[in-house]
C-alpha cells in the first residue's frame, strides 16, 4: 500500500517519543483521510434526507436519536453530533412542529427537554439508519471482522489518549 505507516521496532516497543513523525511517513493524508470519512458520511446523510423531504439538521436530530436513544436531549445532540445547540434547536423546532419527535420535560429538572422519535418519523429514521449503514459497509468494504475490530480498537484508544 502506498501510503502504508510505515513502523519500525522502538515503536512497537513503545518508544514513539524517540522516534522522528517523519518516520511514520504520515505525509499530512491522515487529517485528509479524517476529512474525506466526515464528509462522505454527511452527503450519505445528507441524501438520505433529501429522500426523506427533510433538512439535513432535521436528518441529524434523528438519525442521533434513532442511534443513541439513550442519549436524548439537545444538549447531547449538539455535542456529540459536533454542531452547535441552535442547529439542534431548529432542527428539534422543525421536527416537532412536523411531529416526527415528542418533547417531554424532566420530571426532576424543569431545564432539560427528553427527545424521543414519534411514531410518523419511524419510517424516515430506519431510512437514515439504513443509510448509515450502507455508508459504514462502504468505508469497511474488503476488510475482514478482524480489521474492523482492529481498526476500531485503535481508534478508541487514540480517542482515550485525547480526552482529559
Amino acid at each position: 500500500m502506498a501510503n502504508a505507516v510505515a513502523v519500525d521496532l522502538p515503536f512497537l516497543r513503545g518508544g514513539f517519543r524517540d522516534t522522528p513523525m517523519k518516520d511514520y511517513q504520515f505525509k499530512g493524508n491522515f487529517l485528509y483521510y479524517v476529512r474525506l470519512i466526515k464528509r462522505l458520511y454527511e452527503k450519505s446523510l445528507a441524501d438520505a434526507a433529501e429522500r426523506c423531504g427533510l433538512t439535513l439538521p432535521e436528518a441529524d436530530v434523528l438519525s442521533f436519536l434513532r442511534e443513541n436513544p439513550e442519549f436524548d436531549t439537545a444538549r447531547d445532540v449538539a455535542l456529540y453530533r459536533e454542531v452547535s445547540r441552535a442547529y439542534v434547536s431548529k432542527a428539534v423546532e422543525l421536527l416537532a412542529t412536523r411531529g416526527y419527535i415528542t418533547i417531554t420535560q424532566d420530571k426532576e429538572d424543569r431545564r432539560l427537554q427528553h427527545l424521543t422519535i414519534a411514531a410518523p418519523a419511524k419510517e424516515a429514521a430506519d431510512t437514515l439508519h439504513s443509510a448509515q449503514f450502507a455508508f459504514y459497509d462502504k468505508v469497511t468494504e474488503g476488510l475482514s471482522a478482524e480489521e474492523i475490530f482492529a481498526m476500531l480498537s485503535a481508534i478508541e484508544k487514540c480517542a482515550g489518549n485525547l480526552e482529559d
